[in-house]
């Protein structure tokens, strides 16, 4: 037995050691550390900015509705006329308006908005390209209840403050008569039809302007809201306004010419003329707007007041979210979380943590210098801070570099891959089993037993099913009957596909069809300017644009220019700020990355300058011919600039490289082209 003194209680575990070898850790993911950053201060913008100004915009315009109901500022005293911003109903309906009009507009915004810009040369090709996508659908379907939202919102307004100043608006959904107590007022459709063309309108400029794309800038001016901005609102809402009125206005004409043809049909009298009856009598429709200037006049305020929350929200959205944000003060290790930014799939975050790890890069002030040593001499991550900022920084470039070099077309499929050879037959041979006879005693099977193992998994009848049909003789008879039904069901599967692509295709082949009738009777009945016009019109709608084209070619252009001064900046930083020389092994191909990419450019301004020959003075061209040699020109200029824009960068971070480095990049190896296009700078710097 054991003496008690050799009996221990403590279990016994190892020593630990510090000796172990352990993985250094990587940056972590932006979906982690960088991206809930910008959200929420993107969050806090969409919360304490923009909702706060567009609160305000329907308060005053709530505010000026209520007081012209009431009568205006001669009929109410100045104690009234204080007191009305703040009554119940003002304040009351003011909510309402911001939560049915304007908050709509600005969710479908956010929910909807993407980094692409939409790629197409034409007008044409824009309003295409955007009615194949779902955000037009969901655009159409928010403005048009948020038209109508405000519609009611201002019935109700009305019927609170002018019957005693005004009388009685006459806005209901029935008209007052006791014969008829269920006909339709046609001056509230009028308003809605009004209401409901406007949202069609902003539609259309929405596309147009492509507001659902990311407003990518890198100039200073962008993000201001100046008096300029605020007067352009002014004109678009105007114009629109006024716009909007007069398509309703024939709108409505046209809708009362055609609704009587709808009661030649069986059973839809019986439905409609208790509810539409009196809108096919009256007097004549083109004359209606005249005797109705009141309800014209209403209807552009509402107009007005409805385009312009949404234009101010719009302008407000464009201007504060590109806005560049800063995380660096926010957080203690900031160059890991802005390098971490740059590995996000969302381009829009890219943007954010280039353009401050732009001012971090070309700040001389001690803390941006000390941020750089430290993401110089970073070794507690694999790959380092450098490595991986390197990377992200020219797999940007090269995309787009490969991009611009297939001018904006996709990239090909990867090429199929080849057949594997078809392994040899093996040589024929009967095995030879090892025992001569059977082992086990064969024991008799019953009948049930004999016929259930027959149609077991793996009984004669599966066996021969699976040998396939070919080794199963068919009776004479079912073979014709097979070759007499398959070629019918499959003739008719291709006329039923025939049938359903065709009905695809009856709305374009309808809407083609008018519209060659419309222009038909046009070029027939019009009048020469008429006709000038709607020619002009149609060519700008269809016409293709040089500058469309070669925008498609570098789309994301505003993230290159970041990304080469972000790299010129810290290459030059690094002769003095790193202390390992871990920059100067990516000297080489920062560089060649950059010269291939400006060399694609020159040479690609060298063809575009081939397309514009300016007009000699002596030469006799008409009006027309020099309107359309202006036009080449200013394409040709709106190309230079697209293209500019990235080569005027790529030369100057090249430039900036070669003064810094000057006679130490001979110590580099460059490819034969490379080198020769370096030694042009090298000469001039």
């Amino acid at each position: 037995m054991a003496s008690p003194r050799s009996r221990t209680t403590t279990p016994i575990r190892a020593i630990p050691s510090n000796l172990a070898n352990r993985a250094s850790p990587s940056v972590a993911p932006a979906s982690q550390t960088y991206e809930p950053l910008i959200k929420s201060i993107l969050r806090q913008r969409l919360t304490n900015r923009i909702f706060t100004i567009s609160v305000v915009c329907c308060w005053l315009q709530t505010t000026f509705w209520t007081i012209w109901g009431i009568g205006g500022r001669d009929a109410v005293g100045l104690k009234t006329l204080l007191a009305v911003p703040f009554r119940p109903s003002t304040l009351v309906v003011t909510a309402m308006t911001w939560l049915a009009v304007v908050v709509p507009v600005i969710v479908i915004r956010k929910t909807q908005l993407t980094a692409s810009r939409t790629i197409a040369s034409s007008p044409a090709k824009i309003w295409h390209s955007a009615k194949s996508k779902k955000s037009t659908k969901y655009a159409l379907m928010t403005y048009s209840a948020s038209a109508i939202a405000g519609t009611i919102l201002h019935v109700l307004l009305a019927y609170i403050n002018e019957p005693k100043a005004h009388g009685d608006p006459r806005l209901s959904l029935f008209v007052k008569s006791r014969r008829y107590p269920y006909y339709l007022n046609g001056r509230l459709l009028f308003l809605l039809l009004s209401q409901l063309t406007l949202a069609s309108g902003s539609l259309l400029r929405n596309a147009m302007l492509d507001r659902f794309a990311f407003k990518w800038s890198i100039a200073s001016n962008q993000y201001r809201l100046n008096i300029f901005e605020l007067m352009r609102v002014f004109v678009v809402v105007i114009v629109f306004s006024s716009a909007s009125l007069v398509c309703a206005s024939l709108s409505f004409a046209t809708i009362r010419i055609i609704f009587p043809m709808l009661y030649r049909f069986p059973l839809l009298p019986i439905i409609l003329r208790p509810f539409t009856g009196h809108f096919v009598r009256g007097s004549l429709t083109l004359l209606l707007p005249f005797s109705h200037i009141g309800l014209l006049f209403r209807a552009w305020f509402i107009s007005f007041t409805t385009m312009f929350v949404w234009e101010i929200s719009e302008l407000l959205f464009d201007v504060l979210i590109p806005q560049p944000i800063k995380v660096s003060h926010l957080i203690s290790d900031s160059s890991v979380v802005l390098i971490s930014g740059l590995s996000s799939r969302d381009r829009i975050m890219k943007f954010f943590a280039l353009s401050e790890l732009k001012d971090i890069a070309s700040d001389e002030s001690p803390a941006a210098a000390a941020c750089r040593s430290n993401l110089f001499a970073d070794q507690k991550y694999s790959p380092n801070q450098w490595s991986q900022l390197c990377r992200d920084c020219l797999l940007l470039l090269g995309n787009d570099y490969q991009l611009f070099l297939r001018k904006g077309a996709p990239a090909p499929p990867p090429p199929a891959a080849s057949p594997l050879p078809k392994p040899e037959p093996p040589l024929p041979a009967t095995p030879t089993p090892l025992l001569r006879r059977d082992i086990f005693r064969k024991e008799k099977s019953s009948p049930i037993r004999a016929v259930l193992n027959s149609f077991a998994s793996d009984g004669p009848l599966a066996q021969a099913v699976d040998e396939g049909t070919e080794s199963i003789h068919v009776p004479r008879l079912i073979q014709t009957v097979e070759d007499a039904v398959l070629p019918h069901l499959e003739k008719s599967k291709g006329e039923v596909v025939k049938s359903v692509s065709g009905a695809t295709g009856i709305m374009p082949k309808i809407t083609g069809g008018l519209n060659a009738v419309a222009e038909g009777i046009v070029d027939r009945h019009a009048p020469i300017f008429v006709r000038r016009t709607m020619k002009h019109w149609r060519e700008w709608w269809t016409e293709d644009r040089l500058s469309k084209t070669i925008e498609g070619c570098i789309p994301f252009r505003e993230l290159d220019v970041l990304a080469v001064e972000v790299l010129s900046h810290l290459v030059c930083a690094s002769l003095l700020e790193d202390r390992y020389g871990v920059v100067q092994r990516d000297v080489p191909k920062i560089i060649e990355a950059m010269l291939s990419f400006l060399s694609a450019i020159e040479e690609y301004q060298m063809e575009l300058n081939t397309l514009y020959k300016a007009p000699s003075p002596d030469a006799n061209l008409s009006p027309k011919e020099l309107q359309e040699i202006e036009t080449n020109r200013i394409e040709v200029e709106k190309v230079h600039d697209a293209l500019g824009l990235v080569g005027s960068v790529l030369k100057e971070g090249v430039a900036r490289i070669a003064r810094v480095f000057s006679d130490k990049l001979l110590a580099f190896k460059f490819p034969p082209r490379t080198a020769t296009k370096l030694q042009g700078f090298l000469d001039y710097c």
